[in-house]
């Protein structure tokens, strides 16, 4: 139903979110939210549709804008096994055999100092249209609109577009060579692809062709080079070997006596420790063998001591002596710990001569090896093709651009939907309003406009004289629909579907009473109930309207009255100043529906609408009227609805379509929960009928 949409006064956070409603049996699961979601994306098609269009016609912008690039290739070969000559650096040998080998090659043509050689040569700086010119992104008639100078364009195939500009400093110009430059490796093979994307075609073709000379006469020169001190490394590193593999062998002679010597002390210390288990020290054989070890004790002792002095090792013994020393004079102690140096010392020995040895072993290996690599090998690169001049572009792909433009288009049109999918927190269709709050829609009352109203009774009349309207019905508003001109129209058709759903909600005998609410002000309920009490007047049925609404009243307008003007109302029988006989209107211009305004202002309205004033008076209208339609407040403005709603048989929620926040109705819905009060369904207002996927 059509109203005036006034802004509502609430101000709480809550209404201007868009926020789920809390999960219940009754409400949607995930699914249907999903299944929401790509619907109300689909419903703003129109987004989609041109994000598409300005992606495509983004493409089509950059293609018309973007210089093309031709690409030539330079071939590398890549001839010897084992590579020894990548730099002077280098420390092992590099299998070419292997795909390390061949990324440690490309590696070394993208060297900095490489590229900086290229850009140092007279033929490349001299290439005209080396540098590519920046391109102008401004279309040509903003460009002259805000008095841009004449911008010069580059032709792609390098003619008279390429200008003379000068080049950059060389290590500047190396930057730009190593950003237009890729290297490739083609796979199963040992060959390099050098490739430069140019917007000049001749000049791809030069520095691809620059850049494989250049690498190669680097090679040619490192080649001799390179063996050359490799070699003088080996021999450096072969001769150190020698000199510490003689001093360890020279050391570990010097104690060939003394370790016999030890030797035999064992094995007599031995004999010692059987004999002393059978006989006595005085034994004639204890006596020969204790003789026996300290004669070889004193041996061992002299030839330590020989042995320390030796220069082959003294260097050592100087920082080693200080345990000897400190076993004092005591014979016994003093052979203890010099037998437990020289064992130590004779194993670090015996070590270090091993791990010599097989260092030395290494050099003579490596410098046997390098000996035969040197043979009859010039180069182990070599140049497999040169570049030719491109014949075509290789990019912008025109259908990848456009596929691409589309691609980019789709996704920013459908994230705007999205974006606005999510801004979005009002009531369009009458299926999100029965997903979102999971009550039924009891009836969807368009968006009623006086001027359609004016042309169906300009039709009805030209098919026959109508009814005459009573005086009464001359001041209605013109959004009632129940009087002569308009009873045929689907507006009112929509009224008498409300009528019949509210009858099909239980037995209505026993459900009479039928209250109408809202969220905030301004929804059209006082219009709803008005129409659906003379919908149910229209089927016969003694009706009565009841204005509950005592703060901002507002059913007297609707039949056109004037509220100073009128007698005693709801107002004066709840503070016990008039009966319900003296309240009730019965002359309002329509047949079986009575009224009973809401009276004089009240001071105090929400005292004066007490539960068992209440209860009295709707007792009594339902034992004298079939239907009793009461018209209250809204829910979030005031709190008069939430005493009036448990006395109610069917209560009826009006949401007004893209004007009440689904804050608003969740908040609510919350209330009416709070107070266990079951809500009957909704009434959708001013529903406008829209192609949308929903």
């Amino acid at each position: 139903m059509s109203s005036r949409r006034t802004p509502h006064s609430t101000t709480t956070d809550d209404f201007d979110q868009e926020d789920d409603f809390i999960e219940s049996s009754a409400g949607p699961d995930r699914s249907i939210k999903t299944k929401r979601l790509v619907l109300d994306l689909l419903g703003r098609w129109y987004w989609i549709s041109l994000g598409l269009i300005l992606g495509t016609l983004g493409a089509a912008y950059y293609l018309s804008k973007a210089p093309k690039k031709y690409s030539a290739t330079s071939t590398l070969l890549i001839k010897q096994q084992t590579a020894s000559v990548m730099g002077r650096d280098q420390v092992e040998e590099i299998d070419m055999r292997t795909m390390e080998g061949l990324n440690t090659v490309a590696e070394r043509i993208r060297r900095f100092d490489l590229l900086e050689k290229v850009a140092s040569r007279v033929d490349v700086r001299s290439l005209p249209g080396l540098m590519p010119q920046e391109v102008d992104w401004v279309p040509e008639w903003l460009g002259s609109w805000i008095h841009r100078s004449e911008k010069n364009q580059t032709s792609p195939s390098g003619g008279d577009a390429a200008t003379k500009t000068a080049a950059p400093a060389p290590a500047a110009l190396a930057g730009w060579l190593g950003s237009w430059m890729s290297i490739s490796i083609r796979r199963g093979t040992r060959l390099l692809d050098i490739s430069f994307e140019h917007p000049v075609p001749e000049v791809a073709k030069n520095l691809a062709d620059a850049i494989a000379r250049e690498y190669m006469a680097e090679i040619a020169g490192t080649l001799t080079e390179g063996r050359s001190s490799q070699t003088e490394t080996l021999l450096k590193q072969s001769e150190e070997a020698r000199a510490k593999l003689q001093a360890a062998e020279s050391a570990l002679a010097t104690y060939g006596r003394a370790l016999e010597i030890h030797t035999a002390l064992d094995s007599m210390e031995t004999v010692c420790a059987q004999l002393g288990r059978r006989y006595l020290p005085k034994h004639p054989k204890m006596i020969a063998a204790t003789s026996e070890l300290t004669s070889l004790k004193a041996r061992f002792m002299e030839e330590f001591d020989g042995a320390v002095a030796s220069p082959a090792d003294a260097a050592y013994w100087k920082t080693s002596l200080a345990e000897i020393r400190a076993a004092g004079v005591d014979p016994e102690a003093r052979l203890r710990v010099a037998r437990q140096l020289m064992l130590a010392r004779i194993g670090v020995l015996k070590g270090e001569t091993a791990s010599q040895m097989t260092v030395f072993n290494s050099m003579l290996t490596r410098l046997e090896e390098s000996n035969v690599n040197r043979q009859g090998e010039e180069s182990g690169v070599e140049v497999s093709s040169f570049a030719r001049v491109p014949g075509g572009p290789i990019s912008p792909v025109a259908n990848k651009v456009y596929a691409g433009g589309a691609a980019g288009g789709l996704a920013l049109g459908t994230l705007l939907a999205f974006f606005l999918v999510r801004l979005d927190n009002k009531f369009h269709t009458v299926a999100q309003v029965e997903a979102e709050s999971g009550l039924p829609v009891l009836c969807a009352v368009s968006e009623i406009e006086l001027r359609h109203l004016s042309q169906a009774i300009r039709a009805a009349s030209k098919q026959g004289p109508l009814a005459p309207a009573s005086s009464l019905q001359d001041s209605w508003d013109p959004h009632l629909l129940f009087r002569p001109g308009t009873l045929a129209t689907n507006f009112a058709e929509m009224f008498r579907i409300l009528r019949a759903s509210v009858s099909l909600l239980g037995d209505e005998s026993k459900r009479k009473v039928t209250m109408f609410s809202s969220a905030l002000p301004g929804e059209g309920k006082s219009l709803i109930s008005t129409n659906f009490a003379l919908a149910a007047a229209g089927q016969g049925r003694k009706t009565l309207l009841i204005d509950l609404d005592l703060r901002k009243p507002s059913i007297h307008r609707v039949f056109g009255r004037i509220r100073s003007e009128q007698g005693p109302g709801i107002t004066e029988w709840l503070a016990g100043q008039a009966s319900l006989e003296e309240v009730i209107v019965r002359d309002v211009g329509a047949d079986n529906l009575h009224v009973i305004f809401s009276g004089k202002r009240a001071p105090n309205p929400g005292e004066l609408l007490n539960t068992g004033h209440l209860k009295k008076i709707l007792a009594q209208a339902c034992r004298d009227y079939d239907v009793i339609v009461l018209d209250t407040a809204p829910i979030l403005a005031v709190s008069d609805t939430r005493t009036i709603a448990p006395l109610a048989d069917n209560v009826c929620l009006v949401v007004l379509a893209e004007y009440v926040p689904k804050g608003a109705i969740r908040r609510t819905l919350d209330i009416f929960e709070e107070d266990d009060t079951q809500i009957s369904g909704i009434v959708f207002n001013g529903f406008k009928e829209r192609h949308r996927l929903m």
